[in-house]
């Protein structure tokens, strides 16, 4: 086996004053015995200058070490900048952690780790025996007054998905249902004249009173009969 860094790819968005951690994988080595060195690198795109015209067109990385840990667990970091506010953490033996506290808007960037590995020979010398850089993580770093609205204004699919799309969706919703209650109307209406009168149909009983009417019907009785 050979020294192997994990070399996957990964954006990281973080509000600012947050902190935001960068892993280091080792996914194998080449002896159990092997110790290892990590540095973290703040990588700045630069146009390259002084050379020939196809090469000026190219842009290449420039490293800014965040942080550096040596074989005795001897810590080197960069710039000022990043004093007192880094945290490392050696979760496992392939395992490095660094987090970024207080995280700013000069932080946005691009970072990497790049792995050494060590062994000592017979006589307790130690020596490198390979290298490997990891692959890189976009880190952005968000204005603590960035709000919702401003977010997706930025972002041109969100901004059509939130302010455009939404309208002639609702817009056919609206048109269809009138449709359905206009033909359901319609199809009652048909129904009920289908036979010239509606389907039920109680005729009530025609009362006709008189005022004058006012003394009861005289009964008079005789044998044999009833008037």
């Amino acid at each position: 086996p050979t020294l192997q860094v994990d070399t996957a790819t990964a954006n990281l968005t973080v509000q600012e004053k947050e902190s935001f951690q960068l892993d280091c994988s080792i996914l194998s080595r080449s002896s159990p015995k092997s110790h290892f060195a990590v540095t973290w690198y703040n990588l700045r795109a630069k146009e390259a200058g002084g050379r020939a015209e196809e090469e000026e067109k190219e842009e290449e990385e420039e490293k800014e070490v965040v942080l550096s840990v040596g074989l005795d667990t001897i810590f080197s970091s960069g710039t000022g900048r990043w004093q007192d506010r880094l945290c490392f953490q050696r979760l496992s033996a392939v395992l490095f952690r660094l987090t970024v506290l207080q995280a700013s808007g000069a932080d946005t960037g691009n970072y990497s780790c790049r792995v050494e590995e060590w062994l000592a020979d017979p006589s307790g010398m130690w020596y490198r025996l390979a290298e490997e850089e990891s692959g890189t993580v976009a880190v952005h770093v968000q204005d603590a007054g960035s709000t919702l609205q401003s977010v997706i204004c930025s972002n041109d699919a969100l901004f059509y998905f939130v302010f455009f799309y939404p309208f002639p969706i609702f817009g056919i919703l609206i048109i269809t249902i009138l449709l359905v209650r206009f033909k359901s109307r319609n199809s009652s209406k048909n129904s009920e004249g289908k036979n010239g009168v509606p389907l039920l149909w109680i005729k009530e009983p025609h009362l006709n009173y008189s005022p004058t009417c006012l003394e009861p019907p005289v009964l008079s009785i005789h044998p044999g009969t009833i008037d």
